[in-house]
């Protein structure tokens, strides 16, 4: 009922919306007042605040692609050659800049480099009205914009708050399922990453709630950087369940844990479930297990394997307790706008800031030469074929390869927006040349609207109608193409619809020339582009903390495209991710401990590091890797070196570290001071 009563207000503000911005485009005479009305679906969106947001990032890319349409034109104007090459060069710089920066923000970028071809490229023949066509397309954008963001912020508002409280409740109920579901019995690495990809998305949803907080105008206060801890918190609980359940799962094979660790693991079993059946998933459940400090042995004992084991597992158990309840401490201080924080997460927060993601490069550079080439295909057809209307299929050409430059194969998307066009047009030439004739005034222009714009509104409320509903209401809008007087040309109609779908379709060539990426091919190369961010965290003095994010986020990536790589490759990319997200995650862990470990922990640590990166560095270059024996040496040097320290916090966080990357890296090398093996 709820998400019944959330659609029916965004509907409701959403035709509200366009009905005002087509009245004031009407009324106040502007050249083309269906751009307002394509602003405003553009921009429309279930949460106020990020209505707001996604307005001035299309503004600011309206007004930069403007100014640039003003700098490249008139200078080249006639040099037709020379102009397309600019435009097709400014597209593709500001598009491959926007892929880069992997935030909403990117959105201006993106927008700055299509909107020069939409005012440079319809004004070359009369060079003299550019200034006036860029004024027009930022009135008329402007007011579509105003509209939508007044509307939504008017009928029924949904604040960012309430989205996040609920995204982030949603976040903390499926972990403590899947941290209940892992402690209880051995969970297969499909379940762990289905979780995973469910986990990220979660992750990705709350970054992009991050940006429009600045944009909520409640009375919430502005509470960024506590969800920055909490998506780093988040983050943290991949690695150190699978961390824990490789541990555990250790002991099983070899005896069983021992009672005080399976007591712990079934009041941790116990708590967590509460948590995922509890109402209020913030409150509820009860209070966290006693994490007692873990067996510890003095300094300076002979260590045995089953013993470092049982330590390893229960300082990870703990530590994943711990997680989640600095997840929950988090979220209840969002929901209620701040409040007092345990000191450890009052340090965090104090000191929070956005870590970088992984840019990818590659896919920047394809993208940007696809827009490139499919802007200078269809400028080739139009100046040397002598098409009226072929400014029109640059222009399209330019929109349609920015929008899907993200996906893999965006040929896919842009041929379901072909689709979309065409069972668009003829609903348009319908309204044209049958109802509007029959009609005068606004009142009854609105009436005659009111139910297709209804049924756009209404697919546009459902998350995966979104971009259709956006496509086919901009492809309606763009037929209908309202003017300051009504003008009933079939001619004129049909030409410039045509070379929208040819637009398009240069769109859909080109793209299938230059950017098909296959998603094992890709999934590969993304992992190898990890494994090269995993050597560069193994090297000292490095920026851990961002180097750790990109890691953690190109990973992320490779495991979100995971359902689509081969069968006989999938095992491996499966494994090698979360291997590489453990790994990761414990040489920060090691890092951080590293002073506090004392002078010779160092050149141990610094032995362990380069082994590691040995190890990753061949995997990105496709080679052999070290032996096994290697790497289990310089592990257990590290070990003995730790075991020797007086008992600490930071002794165990080493040890729990040092063992965790001993199972990853050579599971099946005996432990030098040891009879039995890890194996």
């Amino acid at each position: 009922m709820r998400i019944l009563h959330q659609r029916a207000a965004f509907i409701v503000a959403n035709t509200a919306a366009i009905l005002s911005a087509l009245y004031i485009g009407l009324a106040a005479d502007l050249e083309r007042p269906y751009w307002a009305v394509f602003s405003t679906f553009i921009v429309a969106a279930p949460i106020a605040g990020a209505v707001r947001s996604k307005a001035v990032w299309r503004l600011a890319g309206t007004v930069i692609g403007a100014a640039a349409a003003l700098l490249i034109v008139p200078p080249l104007v006639h040099s037709p050659p020379l102009l397309c090459l600019a435009m097709a060069g400014w597209v593709a710089l500001c598009l491959g800049l926007s892929l880069l920066d992997r935030t909403p923000r990117s959105y201006v970028l993106m927008l700055s480099g299509y909107t020069a071809t939409i005012v440079g490229l319809a004004v070359v023949d009369v060079p003299l009205a550019i200034f006036d066509t860029a004024v027009a397309r930022v009135e008329e954008i402007s007011v579509g914009i105003i509209c939508g963001a007044l509307a939504h912020s008017i009928f029924f508002p949904r604040t960012v708050a309430v989205e996040l409280n609920e995204k982030t409740a949603t976040a903390i109920r499926m972990c403590a399922g899947w941290i209940s579901q892992t402690l209880r019995e051995p969970t297969a690495e499909l379940q762990t990453m289905a979780a995973s990809r469910r986990l990220t998305q979660l992750l990705a949803d709350l970054s992009t709630l991050h940006t429009h907080i600045a944009f909520d105008l409640s009375d919430v206060p502005r509470i960024g950087k506590h969800l920055l801890v909490l998506r780093e918190r988040l983050m943290a609980l991949l690695p150190a369940m699978t961390n824990a359940q490789l541990a555990i799962d250790r002991l099983r094979a070899s005896g069983g844990p021992n009672a005080p660790l399976n007591a712990l693991l079934a009041d941790t079993v116990r708590w967590t479930d509460q948590i995922a059946a509890a109402a209020d998933v913030l409150d509820g459940g009860g209070s966290a297990p006693s994490r007692a400090a873990p067996l510890d042995a003095a300094a300076g004992e002979s260590v045995r394997w089953p013993l470092l084991l049982e330590q390893t597992a229960t300082h990870q158990v703990q530590e994943l307790i711990a997680v989640l309840e600095d997840c929950r401490t988090l979220a209840r201080a969002i929901r209620d706008g701040g409040g007092p924080l345990p000191p450890h997460l009052e340090t965090q927060v104090s000191s929070a800031r956005r870590l970088p993601l992984y840019r990818d490069y590659t896919l920047a550079l394809l993208s940007a030469g696809a827009a490139a080439v499919a802007v200078v295909v269809a400028c080739i057809l139009w100046i040397w074929g002598s098409w009226p209307e072929g400014a029109i299929a640059a222009q399209f050409a330019a929109i349609g390869c920015s929008f899907f430059a993200t996906l893999d194969r965006p040929s896919k998307m842009l041929t379901a927006t072909l689709y979309a066009v065409l069972l668009a047009l003829p609903v348009a030439a319908f309204y044209q040349f049958a109802v509007l004739p029959r009609i005068e005034g606004f009142v009854a222009l609105a009436l005659v609207l009111v139910p297709i714009l209804l049924l756009f509104s209404f697919l546009q409320a459902i998350p995966k109608l979104t971009g259709a509903a956006l496509i086919l209401a901009i492809s309606f809008f763009g037929g209908l193409a309202f003017q300051k007087m009504y003008q009933a040309d079939f001619a004129a109609f049909l030409n410039i619809n045509l070379a929208e779908i040819a637009g398009v379709l240069i769109a859909i060539a080109i793209n299938l020339v230059f950017r098909t990426i296959d998603p094992t091919w890709n999934a590969l190369r993304l992992s190898r582009a990890a494994w090269r961010t995993m050597d560069r965290l193994t090297q000292s003095g490095s920026p851990t903390a961002g180097t750790h994010s990109q890691l953690v986020d190109c990973l992320s990536q490779v495991a979100m495209r995971e359902e689509l790589v081969d069968a006989a490759r999938r095992d491996q990319v499966r494994s090698d991710t979360l291997r590489g997200l453990r790994v990761g995650a414990n040489l920060v862990t090691l890092n951080s401990v590293e002073r506090d470990c004392g002078p010779t922990f160092a050149a141990p640590l610094e032995a362990v590091r380069r082994s590691i990166g040995s190890i990753f560095s061949a995997w990105a270059r496709q080679r052999s890797t070290p032996t096994e024996d290697l790497i289990g040496s310089s592990l257990d040097t590290s070990i003995r070196t730790v075991t020797a320290l007086p008992p600490s916090a930071a002794r165990m966080k080493a040890l729990a570290g040092l063992v965790a990357l001993r199972i990853d890296l050579a599971p099946h090398s005996a432990f030098q001071d040891l009879q039995e093996t890890t194996a």
